[in-house]
């Protein structure tokens, strides 16, 4: 950002399309400021526009109209970037594909990082990486067919045996925490996806509550769950 001044009043948005891109500049706090100077011993009084004003070269195709409607946003990340001869990824639609992929990320993270289980030896905690989470369902199987004792490991431990009842609840717990994230993300997405201005995705983060708007019926079920103290 820069302070620059006009002889006449500039345009808050200048957009010209090249052919690698988009040259934009941007400007706001735009005023008319009285100066003065000294000429042959005369002051010299007159007005100037002055501003704050960011240059940027996009690399793809934004509209005026995009950027006006959704002026702070723009301003601000045009404002931060290193490298104003290259600046992308700002319009809605690939703010929206970094979003989604922030998201599923963050799911996947949290997911993988597993959960606590209370066993009759404690509370103990199990991964749920793509392979835990088919080895559970493998100790599903087992229990299905009968098997009152069944060897899996807590992480960083020994595999060892657990009872029918502490697997049956470590499955439960597990596909549960891994239904209910999975439900989460989808909600967070379809939030996402009703998204109309690019600045609006600030909102939305891992973490963040959901509005009822978007909270499908599982989900609701699932936090009335958790709220009521249930599985969760």
């Amino acid at each position: 950002m820069r302070r620059e001044s006009y002889l006449s009043q500039p345009s808050a948005v200048e957009v010209y399309p090249v052919f690698s891109g988009t040259d934009v500049i941007m400007r706001k706090n735009i005023e008319l400021v009285d100066k003065e100077d000294i000429q042959d011993g005369k002051k010299n009084k007159y007005k100037v526009w002055e501003c704050e004003e960011v240059q940027f070269h996009y690399q793809g195709e934004v509209t005026q109209e995009e950027i006006e409607s959704d002026f702070d946003y723009w301003y601000a990340k045009a404002d931060e970037v290193p490298d104003p001869s290259s600046v992308e990824d700002l319009s809605l639609e690939d703010a929206r594909k970094a979003k989604y992929q922030e998201i599923a990320s963050a799911c996947e993270q949290t997911i993988y990082a597993g959960v606590d289980v209370s066993t009759s030896s404690g509370v103990e905690h199990f991964s749920l990486t793509e392979k835990d989470q088919l080895n559970l369902f493998g100790k599903k199987m087992q229990l299905l067919a009968g098997e009152e004792k069944l060897e899996y490991h807590e992480d960083g431990h020994p595999c060892k045996y657990f009872s029918a009842e502490d697997m049956q609840n470590i499955v439960n717990k597990a596909m549960f925490y891994v239904s209910y994230y999975t439900t989460y993300c989808n909600a967070l997405n379809m939030w996402i996806k009703s998204v109309t201005k690019p600045g609006d995705l600030d909102q939305i983060h891992w973490g963040a509550k959901v509005p009822e708007e978007f909270q499908n019926e599982v989900l609701k079920d699932y936090m009335k769950t958790i709220a009521s103290g249930g599985i969760a």
